[in-house]
């Protein structure tokens, strides 16, 4: 029986866009116990109307003196319907006309979102209530999973990894902890304004970060590497 690979060298794999053996053999695993966290909050969310820390993590959060960045937390909160469609699609548009194998793999990133709007109406869960938390931006639809934390939490991770080979390794944790910082940033604006309970960001995020672990561990296996002559030669091969 083989050794499983160092944790540190598969994670340096991931941290550097170039994920080997040594990371697939982490990823695996890491793509199971997201799942099963994400399972977790799911069917608590569905057979409680609310989990134990909804609202006291929500009073912390409201009652906190954010400063100015209460200023990015509206910024994060206005992305949301259309403009948040127009930002993915042109996150993967440029990425994808700068190199072609990273935009590929963020446009299948983005399927996390239509997973979660799939998930939000088979939930139904509502949003949070006057009566229990303020409201600062009333926001339409369903609760369950938080659809921002979903987008930001792919779209920073695919943006880290697709851009990480193109950086200097002594530079690459900045990239890194700048995609983390944003995720942080993007779960608690949801919960600061009222739209969102902790429960579901936590459900958006692990929604967003088991699936762009699953892009990286198998579309990026598989998957050829598409340049403009590939594309070219699809519908002759197909035909």
């Amino acid at each position: 029986m083989s050794r499983p690979a160092p944790a540190g060298k598969a994670a340096g794999e991931v941290l550097a866009g170039d994920p080997r053996a040594a990371a697939r053999a982490w990823l695996r695993p890491l793509i199971v116990v997201v799942g099963i966290l994400f399972a977790v909050d799911t069917y608590l969310v569905a057979t409680e109307p609310l989990l134990p820390f909804d609202v006291p993590v929500t009073s912390l959060v409201q009652s906190f003196r954010w400063g100015p960045v209460t200023y990015v937390f509206d910024l994060i909160n206005y992305t949301a319907g259309y403009v948040q469609v127009v930002v993915g699609i042109a996150a993967v548009v440029l990425v994808f006309l700068w190199e072609r194998r990273a935009g590929y793999l963020m446009a299948i990133g983005s399927v996390s979102s239509l997973l979660d709007n799939g998930i939000k109406l088979m939930m139904a869960r509502e949003r949070p209530t006057a009566d229990l938390v303020h409201i600062l931006t009333p926001a339409p639809g369903y609760s369950y999973p938080s659809g921002h934390a979903v987008f930001f939490t792919w779209l920073s991770f695919m943006l880290a990894f697709s851009l990480a080979p193109h950086v200097r390794p002594r530079y690459r944790w900045l990239l890194w902890v700048a995609a983390s910082i944003v995720i942080v940033l993007a779960c608690l604006a949801r919960v600061w304004a009222g739209d969102h309970w902790p429960s579901d960001v936590l459900g958006g995020f692990l929604l967003g970060l088991g699936w762009s672990a699953f892009v990286v561990w198998l579309p990026e296996r598989w998957l050829p590497a598409p340049t403009w002559k590939w594309f070219r030669e699809r519908p002759r091969r197909a035909t």
